[in-house]
């Protein structure tokens, strides 16, 4: 891993021992009291831009209807990805996702799916033919430090802001499926 997020895991023998003193004595390097909270911003519109402390995390959702997988017929999907910046973090490189993008989606989805945030079977459209596809797409614009946090209240915040539209199901045999736009449900 690399900048500022791989030495949020991996501590060297004088940091840990930095932190515990800080700890023991009820300091903060940012000045709040142990158990004050970053001051959080959240910003929502059909997306989310979420600012907790320095770091600055914008959330997108958005969904398609797709084929569903083979082993759940009756289940939609949820997928995550993570853009980091080099405007964000100097140690942040263009292109491909790195380890660290890879890890905290990973971390995020891990997340939502265990507490079952969003129910894949309502996502069913057709069983066996048609179900939602929801991406959440998670844009770092900031690295203050609590990646993670920022990054799991972007998304759920982006998840709690998002309208599917619509959809109904018509035709002689009752397959053909009707999305509708979102003015119209």
């Amino acid at each position: 891993m690399d900048g500022r997020l791989a030495n949020t895991w991996k501590l060297t023998v004088n940091e840990k021992k930095f932190i515990e003193t800080a700890l023991a004595s009820n300091l903060r390097i940012d000045g709040r009291n142990p158990l004050e909270y970053r001051k959080i911003t959240i910003k929502e519109d059909g997306s989310s831009e979420v600012q907790l402390g320095q770091t600055h995390v914008m959330g997108l959702v958005t969904g398609q209807l797709v084929q569903p997988y083979q082993d759940r017929q009756n289940e939609g999907t949820l997928s995550i990805f993570t853009e980091f910046s080099p405007m964000a973090d100097p140690s942040f490189e263009p292109g491909r996702p790195g380890e660290s993008a890879v890890e905290l989606g990973r971390i995020v989805d891990r997340g939502l799916r265990e507490s079952r945030a969003v129910d894949t079977e309502s996502l069913c459209v057709l069983a066996g033919k048609l179900v939602w596809a929801i991406r959440i797409d998670l844009h770092i614009l900031d690295n203050g430090g609590n990646l993670v946090d920022a990054a799991n209240i972007a998304a759920l915040a982006s998840l709690l802001t998002f309208r599917r539209p619509e959809c109904t199901l018509g035709g002689e045999d009752g397959q053909e499926v009707t999305v509708h736009p979102p003015e119209v449900g």
